[in-house]
């Protein structure tokens, strides 16, 4: 098979940034999804692994699986500007290697007063060692854009259109008239929280101890309850799951609810659509949940940077 970005230099990309997971989608390239965890510990040549400006570290699952050694976006809200290189970085790594990569990024951004920061974080050119060779990459950022705003990039809108989007960190309300934004409001209260309260809660399973957030992640994620080969944390789950949606979601479904009484539509992204059954209590609520929900918003990301590239040539 011939690679047909052979001579291909400038690729239009989307990054989300997210607390939880960075997806990042260069155009004729499969996605890149992984979750936001950043390891220094020593590794070998494994994707996601970088070095950089004298430093070597690792993005992603490898991160993971280093061990605890890891820091995490979600740990601090200054991490996603202040990260963005890093985690940019670490996203490459994991795609096929190029000797060259000059970025077109659209990126979306919660706080939109921050778009100066980040451009200035991401914009550039540099020599970095990408999953263990070396690559220039050149990054322009086309626009930044909010959160959530990727999602709906290309479709066809509803006049009135409410949207919610169930994040790690973050559960998100916006609402729309004729396209234009006119709510936007993040409760800090994702579905980490309920990862938290599972691992918690999940001791009795566990020989006592507290369950590995990020293991408990990674099976949500994949849609099933098996924490491992031998413990499933269905009822804990459930019971978590419960407690979480009454305690903190049910304010903010209920007033896409509302929304709904007054003629809009409500959608549902993000990664929390995925949690087992929750999909389905959604759409018995008379949610539309997008297809693909957790890579919506970095795929409009990706589909907004061929549109601007295209209207600039």
């Amino acid at each position: 098979m011939t690679n047909i970005h052979a001579l291909q230099k400038i690729f239009p990309a989307g990054f989300d940034n997210g607390y939880g997971s960075l997806k990042l989608l260069v155009d004729g390239f499969e996605v890149v999804r992984v979750p936001s965890y950043i390891s220094t510990a020593d590794m070998e040549d494994v994707p996601g692994r970088v070095e950089f400006n004298g430093t070597a570290y690792t993005v992603g699952e490898s991160a993971f699986r280093a061990g605890n050694h890891f820091e995490r976006n979600t740990d601090n809200n200054e991490n996603k500007i202040k990260n963005a290189l890093t985690t940019l970085l670490g996203a490459l790594a994991h795609l096929p290697h190029r000797k060259a990569w000059h970025l077109k990024l659209v990126v979306s951004l919660h706080d939109i007063a921050l778009a100066k920061d980040l451009t200035k974080v991401l914009s550039g050119e540099y020599l970095a060692v990408l999953a263990g060779k070396p690559s220039e990459v050149k990054v322009e950022v086309l626009k930044v854009v909010p959160e959530g705003m990727g999602a709906l990039f290309g479709r066809s809108l509803p006049k009135k259109l409410t949207v919610i989007d169930f994040g790690n960190g973050t559960t998100l309300y916006s609402r729309y008239t004729q396209g234009k934004r006119e709510v936007h409001t993040p409760y800090p209260i994702g579905v980490e929280v309920l990862i938290d309260e599972i691992a918690q809660k999940m001791k009795h399973l566990n020989g006592g101890k507290v369950g590995d957030a990020s293991k408990v992640r990674f099976c949500l994620e994949n849609e099933h309850t098996r924490y491992s080969r031998d413990i499933d944390i269905k009822d804990v789950y459930m019971a978590c799951f419960k407690d979480w949606y009454e305690k903190y979601l049910k304010k903010v479904v209920g007033m896409a609810l509302d929304a709904k009484h007054q003629g809009d539509e409500i959608w549902a992204i993000g990664g929390g659509c995925l949690l087992p059954g929750f999909k389905k209590l959604l759409e018995k609520n008379g949610f539309k949940v997008l297809d693909n929900p957790v890579e919506a918003n970095a795929a409009g990301l990706l589909e907004m940077a061929k549109a601007i590239v295209n209207k600039n040539s």
